[in-house]
């Protein structure tokens, strides 16, 4: 019975899906040809970004480049996804996820001596930060793998290991924003949230998959184990695996998560909300009240977007019964990919424009 009401959804389906992909289709075309302009720049400009919608790794993998170019001046720029604001912003420590998104939130308290901008509109954006700071020399868009009003020198593309944009299909009938074979823009492609003993053998059947040019770059990367640290002392702690946490998480793709809680044998009760949710009074409210269930701990756990997307007022409110834990988790390579990664970037030379 489900099956058939998924093909039945399917057919319903299709007409748009044919729509979407002939608009997807011209449009590349447009920039192909350069029929549609093209904005090039002075600085370095590096892309992250993926072909489907909902959570690669991004966010990690920013964090990783921020620390790769320690010593070049860099600026992060990214639309700022969910904030309620339109324009040009620097984010400073007074701006809240609202204005500036979680995620450049979560960037901005872990490397405040970075620029941390978003704009609805990166190619105006890269002019603000120019204007901004001249001095600075790369600049890391933020999921821009569409975006392709701005040249940009390296375009790395992100898919998930468990989740490979091969396996998937164009919107709306799948999560592909667009075609597969758009995959060939791409300088580098990084399979992420691999196990970290990811096998040879696998290794080569992804390969097969993914088919690289001759262009391409394929790595490996994983997420390496979550550190749980209280958000008041900053100190990392371990989890009571006798106890019951509750757990809050906003995010695309909680399996990891979930698997590593589980993995470590450390039991949860999951207040699951959709991607970038802000928690609301009723939320908060229902969260406090599951604290009177048996066993539960006075630790809460978060991820770290989820923490910074929070109001005052409701970090406030819920340390008034609990402290806040954020569960953070940090991107790696998978060696030799990791060297040979870091050596590809850091002594990437930028042509003439």
């Amino acid at each position: 019975m489900l099956y058939n009401k998924l093909k039945f959804l399917k057919y319903i389906l299709l007409p748009f899906q044919i729509i979407y992909s002939i608009i997807i289709l011209v449009r590349n075309i447009l920039y192909n040809t350069n029929t549609l302009h093209i904005l090039h720049t002075r600085p370095l400009i590096i892309s992250i970004g993926n072909l489907n919608v909902g959570g690669t790794g991004k966010t990690p993998m920013t964090e990783y480049l921020i620390k790769l170019f320690k010593n070049r001046k860099i600026a992060i720029l990214s639309r700022g996804y969910k904030r309620q604001t339109t324009d040009f912003i620097v984010a400073n420590k007074e701006h809240s996820s609202i204005e500036i998104g979680d995620e450049n939130r979560q960037l901005y308290a872990k490397f405040p001596h970075t620029i941390i901008a978003c704009d609805n509109n990166r190619a105006n954006g890269i002019k603000a930060l120019i204007e901004y700071d001249p001095a600075i020399d790369l600049v890391i868009l933020d999921d821009a793998f569409q975006h392709r009003k701005l040249h940009r020198d390296i375009d790395i593309l992100l898919t998930e290991h468990r989740d490979l944009f091969t396996q998937d299909q164009l919107l709306p009938i799948g999560r592909l924003r667009e075609h597969k074979k758009e995959a060939k823009r791409a300088d580098i492609i990084i399979i992420t949230k691999c196990p970290k003993n990811i096998s040879r053998s696998e290794i080569s059947i992804i390969k097969r998959k993914i088919k690289p040019t001759i262009k391409q770059k394929l790595y490996f990367s994983y997420i390496e184990k979550p550190k749980y640290v209280n958000v008041k002392s900053l100190q990392e702690i371990t989890i009571n695996i006798n106890k019951i946490h509750i757990l809050i998480t906003g995010i695309a793709n909680t399996e990891l998560l979930l698997n590593n809680l589980t993995n470590n044998n450390i039991k949860y009760l999951h207040f699951k909300f959709k991607d970038h949710h802000n928690l609301t009074d009723e939320n908060i409210l229902k969260i406090i009240k599951a604290i009177k269930k048996e066993n539960i701990s006075k630790n809460l756990l978060l991820t770290e977007k989820d923490y910074y997307r929070l109001s005052e007022k409701h970090k406030k409110k819920l340390q008034q019964h609990f402290q806040l834990i954020c569960v953070k988790i940090q991107f790696n390579f998978i060696e030799p990919d990791k060297s040979d990664f870091n050596n590809e970037l850091l002594n990437f030379k930028k042509s003439k424009i």
